[in-house]
């Protein structure tokens, strides 16, 4: 340091000045011996070694003075190599992460030790820190008396900086494979939004929402001529925030963005909205609501991004996140990669919502179509459940149905459309109506599957359906069954017996090889039909055998009303756990009058007519 008083230090280093001196000292001598000129060309090579080593190169005292440094050493430290003699390393390179208690370990153990040593010296004028790896041993005399210490330093700040730039990469391969892994690991939507939204919390903000596109309320390619709504997904934030945020916005809540505002921008156009220095107007636009901006601004938000979902031209929906209090605020690079990141999540999540979109849309169908009017003939009671699929797995075609026929007979009907989704539930809808129309005129169950079979096939129906007829008839206490390629019903009879019913099984309808036959069995007053589709019975880690052996021994008693019955049959075969949808349906049949039906069949919702008058 300029001012400072350099103490003297004792010479253990010859110049190659006197080194060259002494060489013609002795060339002008007479007598010197070949040992001493040898011994002198040792010495001088020795230096211009040390001189010429492109690697740093110093020798310090036993005070950790500087002695000697060579010139790429005083390059390195960006000060001349006479200034350093007699200087110890702190007063040279304050800015230098300081190795001195190293130093003084390797003089008092002598132990060599190699270290890698940060910072910054007068050759630096960018400011970036800079890294060196030294080598440093222990100078003795031959007496062993310790002189000072060596040591030998090369610069690897490009070396670090490469690695930390692979690294960094890796890192970021990491992440991007981790959005596109966890948010395309499952189609359930909320799951791979709050997959992302956790992503985000608390590795790159403090505040994270993932918000879906509302197909109602947006449209397809928006502009900022239009209004978009969008409903929030995902939340996630960190401890700290956890309450205090809560009034920016509830799960499942809309979030409506006006026609030309900046949101509406941001998701038109797929450009990020990035608040690094917000101000009042920029944390306005910011936030859809003045109220949203006043909790924002309480929080402690100091920067934050509004980040498009989009996949080609179709919009996703957008996530928001921002830094509040204490973390450090949103950098380029940090902009760079949740921009990144959000575009690999993007992908997985348009899936969810196209499988929910089309889940929904199915299931609506489907309890369209089962919630329609059925009506049984007297003498029958039913009770049906649909249950559609669990998590992961589509809505199916999966249905029952109730007929009441002429001469107080009803018709149950339980059909399995192959496949699954909106068209699975279209073809359902078709097999349901032609079976209803067939079984309306009258007749038997083998009749009826053979005329759908072939409307069917004129028809064109790209879904084959496994289905199954029970036409039951009080008055005769008898049952007649058609099976096509249905599993088999379950029968429970007054006294309490259960059979599972062995019936002749024809091939699916639809496949063009029907031959049906019908099956009539006893069917005592009290009886108990449970009909059911083979989600009820089947899983992927369990045989049908197993789940109809379950089925055949329920604990059915047959007095019990129905709706305890199904509660049975839910409780013991669990249809929760299946990866298919589940229909079941009930009858039991009651006693009925011996008085003959004078005027046969009407259609429901007839009234007989009284005593002398004629029907219309």
């Amino acid at each position: 340091m300029p001012g400072d008083q350099v103490q003297p230090t004792p010479r253990i280093l010859l110049t190659q000045a006197e080194l060259a001196a002494i060489a013609n000292a002795m060339d002008r001598a007479e007598g010197v011996g070949e040992h001493a000129e040898r011994l002198l060309a040792e010495l001088t090579l020795a230096r211009r070694i040390l001189d010429g080593c492109p690697a740093g190169v110093a020798v310090l005292d036993r005070d950790l003075r500087y002695l000697y440094v060579n010139d790429a050493l005083a390059l390195l430290n960006g000060v001349p190599a006479a200034d350093h003699i007699g200087r110890r390393l702190p007063d040279l390179l304050p800015d230098l992460e300081s190795s001195e208690q190293l130093l003084e370990q390797v003089l008092r153990t002598g132990v060599p030790q190699i270290v890698t040593v940060g910072g910054q010296t007068p050759a630096d004028g960018a400011g970036d820190n800079r890294w060196w790896l030294g080598a440093y041993h222990r100078l003795s005399s031959s007496s062993g008396e310790i002189l000072g210490v060596a040591g030998v330093v090369l610069e690897v700040t490009d070396a670090l900086r490469g690695r930390e730039h692979l690294v960094r990469a890796g890192n970021r391969m990491a992440l991007l494979d981790e959005a596109n892994r966890t948010t395309g690991a499952t189609l359930d939507l909320r799951q791979a939004c709050q997959a992302l939204a956790d992503l985000l919390v608390p590795r790159f903000a403090d505040y994270a929402a993932v918000d879906v596109a509302d197909p109602e309320g947006t449209p397809r390619v928006p502009s900022e001529h239009y209004p978009l709504r969008l409903r929030r997904i995902a939340l996630a934030t960190t401890p700290e925030l956890a309450e205090v945020s809560s009034p920016l916005g509830r799960l499942d809540e809309f979030v409506v963005h006006r026609a030309g505002s900046p949101m509406a921008h941001v998701l038109a156009d797929r450009r990020p909205l990035v608040l690094s220095h917000p101000d009042d107007e920029a944390m306005r636009q910011f936030s859809p609501s003045p109220e949203r901006k006043e909790h924002l601004l309480r929080m402690g938000a100091h920067s934050g991004i509004y980040l498009p979902l989009a996949v080609h031209e179709e919009l996703v929906g957008a996530v928001m996140v921002f830094r509040a209090g204490d973390s450090p605020r949103l950098t380029d690079t940090d902009t760079e990669l949740l921009g990144d990141l959000t575009d690999r999540a993007a992908t997985g999540i348009a899936h969810a919502v196209r499988y929910t979109r089309e889940h929904e849309t199915a299931l609506e169908m489907q309890r369209a179509f089962l919630n329609a009017p059925t009506v049984t003939g007297p003498g029958v009671e039913t009770l049906g459940r649909y249950l559609p699929a669990g998590s992961g797995a589509e809505v199916g075609g999966d249905w029952f149905d109730t007929l009441a026929l002429p001469h107080d007979r009803t018709l149950l009907v339980v059909g399995d459309v192959m496949g699954h989704g909106v068209r699975a539930a279209a073809a359902m809808s078709e097999y349901r109506s032609v079976l209803r129309t067939l079984a309306i005129q009258g007749s038997s169950p083998d009749f009826i599957l053979l005329q759908a079979e072939r409307t069917a096939l004129t028809l064109e129906l790209d879904r084959v359906a496994t289905c199954l007829l029970a036409l039951l008839d009080p008055r005769r206490e008898r049952v007649t069954f058609s099976n096509a390629g249905h599993i088999p019903p379950l029968l429970v009879t007054p006294d309490g017996t259960r059979t599972l019913l062995s019936l002749p099984v024809a091939p699916p309808l639809g496949v063009g090889l029907g031959s049906f036959t019908a099956t009539t069995v006893p069917l005592p007053p009290g009886s108990v039909l449970l009909l059911c589709t083979d989600g009820l019975v089947e899983r992927r880690d369990r045989d049908i055998e197993t789940g109809l052996h379950t089925l055949a021994t329920l604990p059915i008693t047959p007095t019990a009303p129905l709706s305890t019955l199904l509660d049975t049959v839910i409780t013991h075969l669990d249809p929760t756990a299946s990866e298919d949808d589940v229909a079941i349906l009930l009858a039991r049949t009651k006693p009925t009058p011996d008085e003959p039906d004078q005027l046969g069949w009407l259609p429901p919702g007839w009234a007989k007519p009284r005593p002398g008058v004629k029907p219309l």
